[in-house]
């Protein structure tokens, strides 16, 4: 008698078999001519801004070694009576850096599949761990790599007494903090939404301790603590562990999401479409409910320039986090400034310029929605440039009260007379429409040749799209930084700013009108 032993066909691995069969037909349709071109144009872009990026900061090192030996000269804002610890400014720079790497990890999933994988075996009786590990484990490679090497360059040039292996330690540990940040994000995101935005705030507390000790390790890390930097590595390991411990409760919609936002992200990316970028990465389009405010709307306007200046202000109102990204900044600014000692003026002018330049995009946001469907403008019974003025009213005013405060509180400080006031609310009218502005960017025209450049090949007409918005920014912002380089306001430096503004806002009005 015989026995006829039937084995068991192996186990069909969904996950191999799709990256089997994308691979093979990638490589189908991938000729080695084009592999070979991408690969030295890739290689030359990246030597020609690391030969750019060497040479600006052996530059800036020696530039910022002189105005900090300048000593005992005049100061823009004299550091204050109390003493602050070593390091304090640094350490809130990395925090910064470090809360914005966990919001946009946040907003990107960290946890992702894509739209065909969702379909595919998502809905699938099988075990996700395996399956979103493999993408989650690239992303936290390329966060580390990335963000070692983006601070090499800042920490060459403000920390002038570390030595070389110190700095390397630093920018090692610094990958290491930012992997910890995309840690943390995916934490969140394996758990229950929140229902409330104070339980949303009791959920990223824990994280940011964890984010503001991993930026002081950072700080310490530089002057050759090796057990620090170890005690910060075994942090992101064991959180790493609890994290991929929870990859299966990670709800399918939220996966999808965050495939779906990486995916926009990085199209805009590529398009090289600063806008788009923004509307990627904003938060959801749903607003805050408030009855006041829709009880204001419904009261309508007897003009139409009344009604669409009403439906602006409603809009401005109740969209989620407008405020947050221009009130972190001028925290994160004063800090800096609180504690980076005696600085030189042309220093501390900069600081306020980089606040102002982060500062101003984030107030534009609605224009930005609203300028996806330029064609929505057009059948309104009022011109284009009355449009956009209705569109520039909130952000100017809030940009007129964010700039008054900060020069509030910079004559708190001894910058000079309180005319700076003054001055700050006429610059933030210009900053509003250059936020308006640069929403209404030219697209991307992909159509005609690119012209080349060290980077690689450009749209044409890409450069002066990029900077709009930025130009009128700069244009605003010059008479601001003289009044607070003199300390008062003459009177003809009030009307150059005034002027300077409603050139932004003719700007605004009438260019490129389409």
């Amino acid at each position: 008698m015989t026995t006829d032993i039937v084995q068991a066909p192996p186990p069909f691995d969904p996950v191999r078999y799709t990256r089997q069969a994308s691979r093979a037909f990638s490589r189908g349709r991938t000729r080695f001519r084009d592999a070979f071109v991408d690969v030295y144009t890739a290689v030359l872009a990246l030597g020609t801004i690391a030969a750019l990026a060497v040479g600006l900061v052996l530059a800036l090192r020696e530039q910022v070694a002189q105005a900090w030996n300048v000593g005992s000269g005049r100061t823009l804002v004299a550091p204050p009576p109390f003493a602050l610890p070593d390091g304090a400014a640094a350490a809130a720079l990395v925090f910064a850096a470090l809360v914005t790497v966990m919001v946009t990890a946040r907003k990107l999933g960290p946890a992702a599949v894509s739209g065909p994988e969702g379909y595919w075996w998502l809905s699938l009786p099988l075990e996700r761990r395996p399956m979103v590990a493999g993408r989650l484990v690239r992303r936290l490679l390329l966060v580390w790599a990335g963000a070692s090497v983006l601070y090499l360059p800042f920490g060459f040039v403000m920390d002038l007494e570390t030595s070389v292996r110190g700095q390397v330690l630093a920018a090692a540990t610094f990958g290491v903090a930012a992997v910890c940040a995309v840690l943390l994000a995916g934490l969140q995101q394996a758990r229950p939404a929140p229902r409330s935005a104070a339980e949303r705030s009791r959920g990223i507390l824990p994280g940011l301790l964890v984010l503001a000790l991993l930026s002081l390790v950072t700080v310490r890390v530089a002057a050759g603590s090796w057990a620090l930097a170890v005690g910060g590595l075994g942090v992101t390991v064991a959180l790493g562990l609890l994290v991929f411990a929870r990859l299966d409760r990670i709800p399918g919609r939220e996966l999808i999401r965050g495939g779906a936002v990486s995916g926009h992200t990085g199209a805009a990316v590529y398009l090289m479409d600063l806008n788009e970028v923004g509307r990627a990465l904003s938060a959801e389009p749903d607003g805050v409910d408030s009855a006041r405010v829709s009880r204001w709307y419904a009261r309508g306007g007897r003009t139409p320039f009344g009604a669409l200046l009403r439906a602006d202000t409603a809009a401005f109102l109740r969209s989620r986090g407008l405020w947050v990204r221009p009130v972190l900044v001028l925290a994160v600014f004063l800090v800096v400034l609180l504690a980076g000692g005696a600085q030189p003026p042309l220093v501390q002018l900069g600081m306020i310029a980089v606040a102002v330049f982060a500062a101003v995009p984030a107030l534009g946001a609605v224009a930005r929605r609203t300028a996806i469907m330029p064609g929505l403008d057009m059948l309104l019974p009022l011109s284009v440039s009355v449009v956009r003025l209705s569109r520039m009213a909130l952000p100017a005013a809030a940009l007129a009260l964010w700039t008054a405060v900060l020069c509030a509180v910079l004559v708190l400080l001894g910058a000079g007379s309180p005319a700076l006031i003054a001055l700050g609310a006429l610059a933030g009218v210009g900053f509003g429409a250059s936020a308006v502005r640069g929403a209404y960017r030219v697209q991307p025209d992909w159509s005609l040749p690119p012209k080349d450049t060290p980077f690689g090949p450009m749209p044409s007409a890409q450069a002066g799209s990029m900077v709009r918005g930025f130009d009128t920014t700069l244009l605003a912002l010059v008479p601001l930084l003289l009044g607070l380089f003199l300390g008062y306001v003459p009177g003809v430096l009030l009307l150059a700013q005034a002027g300077f503004s409603a050139v932004c806002v003719l700007l605004l009005m009438y260019s490129n009108l389409r």
